[in-house]
């Protein structure tokens, strides 16, 4: 074989092995772009999911502030004091009660839709579920009564109840909204089954009324946490009194 067709061979074979490792390399290429890829798309997920949750924090956190506040006045009145005060206006003490419940679990159960895709792992939303769990969890032990007594289905089936999504069809952006108040009163009145829900409330206002007054203290101790952390600076809570009960001060007598 002459020196000519050797060095043929040679550069044939170098040709060759400079496509083997091309492709290779354009093959790593493509398999890292497509993993770098996928991880910016979960990354992107994860972050508007965690965006969509904090577009809930102002609603939840007045939604709680609410209910805490009913909960302050009805252990610095007594119920019956309550009852009094509304008389005139027939139901309004107890079904606008109702629905303050209510319209806290709404804006839980939007919260927890708007995060479903997101892991929470690392930033602020992680301490906010750590809170909604110890309200939930205290809503839904029981001290030998069904006073104020929320299963954690039960919440969740509230919250259904009350929360609806509009989705926005030129950006797909799903915007929650929680049942009013005018809405609920009328499917309160009206619907026996919806009413049901909410049986936990008079069980828990009688034992109220016999001066009782321990559980309430301590989902009022609970939302303040929560709120606490949803809007440390008072952004969307200011004008209400956010101090947790202390019944050493005589709140129960």
């Amino acid at each position: 074989m002459g020196t000519e067709s050797l060095l043929t061979i040679i550069a044939l074979l170098l040709s060759v092995a400079s496509v083997v490792v091309t492709g290779l390399f354009s093959v790593r290429t493509q398999r890292l772009s497509h993993e770098l890829d996928r991880e910016r798309d979960q990354r992107q997920e994860e972050q508007s999911a965690l965006k969509a949750a904090e577009r809930v924090y102002e609603p939840l956190a007045q939604a709680a502030a609410e209910l805490q506040s009913r909960i302050f006045n009805i252990v610095e009145t007594g119920w019956i004091g309550m009852q009094k005060r509304y008389e005139s206006h027939g139901d309004y003490a107890v079904a606008s009660t109702a629905f303050l419940f209510a319209h806290y679990f709404g804006w839980i159960e939007a919260r927890r839709q708007a995060v479903l895709s997101s892991s929470g792992e690392g930033g602020r939303d992680q301490d906010v579920q750590k809170l909604i769990d110890g309200v939930l969890k205290t809503l839904r032990r029981s001290e030998g009564s069904d006073a104020f007594l929320f299963f954690t289905t039960e919440q969740r089936a509230i919250g259904e109840l009350m929360a609806t999504w509009e989705t926005i069809s030129e950006t797909g952006l799903r915007i929650p909204h929680a049942m009013g108040y005018a809405a609920f009163v009328d499917r309160y009145r009206h619907d026996e089954d919806f009413k049901g829900w909410f049986v936990p409330i008079d069980i828990g206002m009688t034992l109220v009324s016999k001066g009782d007054n321990q559980r309430l203290v301590a989902i009022q101790h609970a939302l303040v946490a929560l709120i606490d952390e949803l809007d440390p600076k008072r952004k969307y809570t200011a004008g209400y009194d956010l101090q947790p009960i202390d019944l050493t001060d005589g709140a129960d007598a």
